[in-house]
This record gives structure tokens, sequence and C-alpha cells, in this order.
């Protein structure tokens, strides 16, 4: 018997983006068995635009949230099956078909999908942002992982319940689906990414945006960290043997460098050193070889020349990446574990 399957689009602002999300749900060669939206405290016309649709229409009244979003929505779903997907996210015509076949094997909890390795947006920062997240999922090996990303992921109603939802005092789009995923795995569930199952991200980042959303991802990635220090500080932020995320042991390591290199070359400056200046050129050199895979599959799959601009976008990300880690210790060192 074909299981059925509930969509869930948690949405905030998202006036821009939310028709193409719900017409891709629309073009589906399988119908969903509903589609749940849930306005997460707009101040635009998201919800407007969403009454044009076929969609039971939720509201938190007031921003609460991705995590409570969610869970709200899931809540209210009657599907065998929850599909999670971003309000600025298309999808296949074939994606709820893919997904559903996954999930004639009872030993699957969860399905996880990959972004397009090209986005709509042109500019070079919004590019590097999606290639950056398709490339960190897809370099991974196929079958099971324990990463859960909810840009559109898919689970089990009643597994979802069985642990718990996602964790509502996360109160930001950070890490909440992260720790789904790492305890649908610790709680013996699978997770079966599927590379073939790919969606179109439509979001468009300056430098600004980009560097405060990876500060704030940081943040609460180091504080999940400090949380559970042997369970996700240890095997997955870390990473060292490669635990099923998509979080790799060389931007481990290149953020490492990347916060060492900053001190040598405060220290040359200080001390007028250029001993420490050259020990600063060679760390920064150091750092970029650990992206080199990155930068030349970037170069492939992108087909621009990217190489140099990705390269000096990549040692940005990492220092902003470290000073994130570094201040989101510090935050939960003060009593603000979340």
């Amino acid at each position: 018997m074909q299981q059925t399957i509930s969509v869930i689009i948690p949405a905030w602002n998202a006036e821009k983006s939310i028709s193409d999300c719900l017409d891709s749900i629309t073009n589906q060669s399988i119908q969903p068995f509903e589609v749940i939206l849930v306005d997460d405290g707009s101040h635009d016309k998201t919800a407007v635009i969403a009454l044009d649709y076929k969609v039971t229409l939720l509201n938190t009244h007031g921003r609460k949230g991705p995590a409570t979003a969610r869970n709200m929505g899931a809540e209210a779903a009657s599907g065998d099956i929850i599909l999670f997907l971003d309000s600025d996210v298309i999808i296949q015509k074939n994606l709820i078909e893919k997904v559903l076949s996954h999930f004639t094997d009872d030993s699957v909890w969860a399905v996880q999908t990959l972004y397009t390795p090209k986005c709509p947006a042109e500019n070079v920062v919004s590019q590097y942002q999606n290639y950056y997240y398709y490339y960190s999922l897809n370099r991974m090996p196929d079958g099971d992982t324990a990463t859960f990303a909810t840009w559109c992921a898919a689970i089990r109603r009643d597994k979802f319940a069985e642990v718990g939802g996602f964790n509502v005092r996360i109160p930001e789009p950070t890490v909440e689906d992260e720790e789904l995923g790492y305890t649908i795995v610790e709680s013996g569930g699978r997770i079966i990414l599927d590379k073939s199952i790919l969606v179109t991200h439509l979001a468009c980042y300056t430098m600004s945006q980009f560097t405060k959303r990876r500060l704030r991802m940081a943040r609460a990635q180091a504080k999940s960290g400090w949380r559970q220090v042997k369970n996700r500080l240890l095997a997955r932020y870390i990473n060292v043997h490669e635990s099923g995320t998509h979080h790799s042991r060389w931007v481990v390591l290149s953020i490492l460098l990347i916060l060492i290199a900053q001190l040598s070359f405060l220290a040359g400056i200080v001390f007028v050193s250029p001993i420490m200046l050259l020990v600063t050129l060679l760390l920064l050199t150091i750092s970029l070889t650990c992206h080199i895979s990155f930068l030349k599959q970037g170069q492939k799959d992108l087909k621009k020349n990217i190489g140099f601009v990705f390269a000096i976008l990549s040692l940005y990300d990492m220092a902003v990446l470290g000073w994130g880690i570094v201040h989101g210790t510090i935050q939960f060192v003060l009593g603000k574990k979340y």
C-alpha cells in the first residue's frame, strides 16, 4: 500500500520565493497527501500568497524559530512520511516519488537530499555558499549518513515523534536539524543520503548576510558541541573518523590554522617581526591546501573561472567560522547554552 507524505514548510518573510516553492510541489508526478505551511510570524505577504495554493496554513503568532514551526506542522500532519522543505527551495518533478521509494525499506527512518551544485543567484558569494553545502554532502559515501539537513529531508512521522522532534530551545535556523540527525542515528535509526535527489536553493546572499549567517552557524555549532562533548564535539564536529556528517576534518584543520595565523599576524605587527609575518603567510598557504579538492571540483562543476575567488572566500569563511566558534564558546562558558 502506497505510503502518504505530508510536506511541511516553515516560512518567515518568504514572499519572494514561496510561489516558486509551492509551484514545484504542485507539479510533482505524485502529489503529496497534504502541504502544511507554517507562517513563523512573517510581516510580508507570505501567508497571502500561500492562500492561492492548496495548503493548510498555520501561524506561530510571532517569530518562534524553525524548530517550533516544524514541530507545529508535524503535530498537524496526517501522512506516514513528513517531508520538511525550506520556503526558498524548489524540487524536482519526481522528488516525492523518489523519496517514497526509500521508505519501502522498514529499516530506513529518514532520507536526505542535496542542493544542486549551481544556484540561480549569480553573485559569487551565493554561488560559494551553495556549492559549499553541495560539496560537503556530495563528498560523503552513498548510503547511510548522520546528516539531516531540512532544506529538503524526509522522516517517518512515528519516528519523528519517537525522537521528540526538533529541539525548540534552539531559537534560530542553525543546528536544530543537525542535532535531530544525530539523535536519529544514536537512537538506532538509518538516514539514507540519496545524491540523485537534488533541490535548487533560491537564496541570494550579500557579503554582510553571508558573514552574519556563518557567524550564527558557528556560534550555534560550538555551543551544540560543548553541550555534548563526546557525541557531538568530538564525534561529529571535529569528525576525525568521518562519522557520517557533512563536517570535514580538513575544514576543522583549516579553521584552526586561520585562527593561529591571525594571532601570528598580530604578533608580527605588534613586535615588528618579519618572521612572524612569514609564519602567517605559511599558515595561510597550508590552510588553503586543505581546500584543494573543494576548489578543483568547484572549478570543474561550475565551469567558471571561480578558483581564485573561491580560494579567497574560503580563507575568509574559515576566519569567520573560527571567530564564531570562539564567540560561541565564550557564550557557553558564561552560561548561554543555546
